[in-house]
C-alpha cells in the first residue's frame, strides 16, 4: 500500500492541475512522478477537502438550492440566490459578482433601473461587465449620498454604471441623511428632490443593499442624524434590526416612525414596495438579523447572500 502523500504534494499537484491546466502527465514530470501516483494523489486532494468541486449554473456564479429553498418557504420571496462559501474571497465579493450576472442576465429587457449606496452596491457597479446594448435604459440612484461617501452627492456607482452601459442617468444631488426633522422638510419640498424620488419609484428594476442595526453602513447612517439623547432612546425602544436606503425596521419588518422617518432624504417603504422587482443584497453573517427584518418587510422580489449568511438567517427565524 503506498504511503500517504504530504500536503505540501497534494497542494502542489492540485495548483498545477486545477489552477494552470496541466495535464497529468505534464505534472507527472514536473514532481517526478509516475501518471498513476499523479492520478492517486489528484484524488486524495478531493478526498481530504484540498480541492473542493462545485457545479455551477450557467450564467451564475453557483448556488445552494437547499438554502434558496429554505429561504423562500420561510419568507415567501419569489426568488433566492445564495452564493456558495467563498474560498480566499470575502463574503461582500461573491455576492457582488452574483448580483452583477443577475443583472447582466436582465439588462437587455428592462427600461430602468435604480439602487441604493453603500459598499456592496459599489463592488456590484464594478463588476458589471456587459455589451451596451440597451439605448433605452434609465438608470438613478433610490436615495441621496451616503453620509461616508468621498463621491460626488453620493453617484459614484451611478456614473460607474453609466459610463459602462453608456445609458441615460440622472443624479440624486442631496445627501440621503439629515440632522433634523426641519431641513427633511425643508428639502422635501424641493421640486428637484421630489422627482428624484418620483424617478426612483418608478423603474422596473431595483437593486438594494440591506443594512443590519449598529454594523457598517448602518451605523455610519444613524450617526450622521445626530439624534438629541431622547430620540436615540425613541429609537431604540423601537428595537431596530436594519434598513433599506435608510428606512429601519425591527425584526418583524415592520417600519420605525420617528425619529428616523424624518431623517432620510429618498424613495420610501411604500415606493419601494411598488416597484415590480426590487432584489436584497447582503453579505456576512454579522448582518443576519437586518436580513430576517428586510425579508419580512415585504419590499423585497427577491434575495443574494452568501451561504454562511444563509444559514444564519434560517436559524435566528427558527430560534425566535
Amino acid at each position: 500500500m503506498p504511503a500517504p502523500r504530504s500536503q505540501d504534494v497534494l497542494v502542489r499537484a492540485a495548483r498545477l492541475y486545477y489552477l494552470e491546466d496541466r495535464s497529468q502527465g505534464e505534472i507527472a514530470k514536473t514532481l517526478g512522478l509516475s501518471r498513476s501516483s499523479v492520478s492517486r494523489i489528484l484524488s486524495a486532494a478531493r478526498e481530504q477537502g484540498v480541492v473542493e468541486v462545485r457545479i455551477h449554473d450557467p450564467g451564475l456564479v453557483g448556488h445552494v438550492a437547499d438554502l434558496e429553498e429554505g429561504l423562500v418557504a420561510a419568507f415567501g420571496v419569489k426568488t433566492a440566490f445564495v452564493v456558495p462559501r467563498p474560498r480566499g474571497r470575502s463574503p461582500i465579493e461573491v455576492v457582488a459578482r452574483a448580483a452583477a450576472h443577475i443583472f447582466e442576465e436582465r439588462y437587455p429587457r428592462i427600461t430602468s433601473f435604480g439602487f441604493s449606496w453603500g459598499a456592496m452596491i459599489d463592488r456590484f457597479a464594478g463588476f458589471v461587465d456587459v455589451e451596451p446594448i440597451n439605448a433605452a435604459l434609465r438608470i438613478c440612484p433610490l436615495v441621496g449620498g451616503l453620509p461616508s461617501d468621498a463621491g460626488p452627492a453620493g453617484n459614484t456607482s451611478l456614473e460607474v454604471l453609466a459610463e459602462k452601459l453608456r445609458a441615460l442617468s440622472f443624479r440624486f444631488e442631496s445627501p440621503s441623511v439629515v440632522e433634523s426633522p426641519e431641513t427633511w422638510s425643508a428639502l422635501m419640498k424641493e421640486s428637484g428632490i421630489r422627482a428624484a424620488i418620483e424617478r426612483a419609484a418608478a423603474v422596473d428594476l431595483a437593486f438594494v443593499g440591506i443594512g443590519s442595526f449598529g454594523v457598517h453602513n448602518s451605523r455610519r447612517v444613524v450617526a450622521a442624524m445626530h439624534l438629541s439623547e431622547s430620540e436615540a432612546a425613541l429609537l431604540s425602544r423601537q428595537a431596530p434590526a436594519g434598513d433599506i436606503c435608510g428606512r429601519f425596521y425591527d425584526v418583524t419588518g415592520r417600519p420605525l416612525g420617528l425619529p428616523t422617518s424624518q431623517r432620510v432624504i429618498g424613495i420610501s417603504e411604500e415606493q419601494l414596495a411598488s416597484i415590480r422587482g426590487v432584489v436584497g443584497l447582503a453579505a456576512g453573517v454579522e448582518k443576519a438579523l437586518g436580513v430576517v427584518g428586510a425579508l419580512r418587510t415585504g419590499t423585497l422580489d427577491e434575495i443574494v447572500v452568501d451561504e454562511d449568511l444563509a444559514r444564519a438567517v434560517l436559524n435566528l427565524a427558527g430560534a425566535e
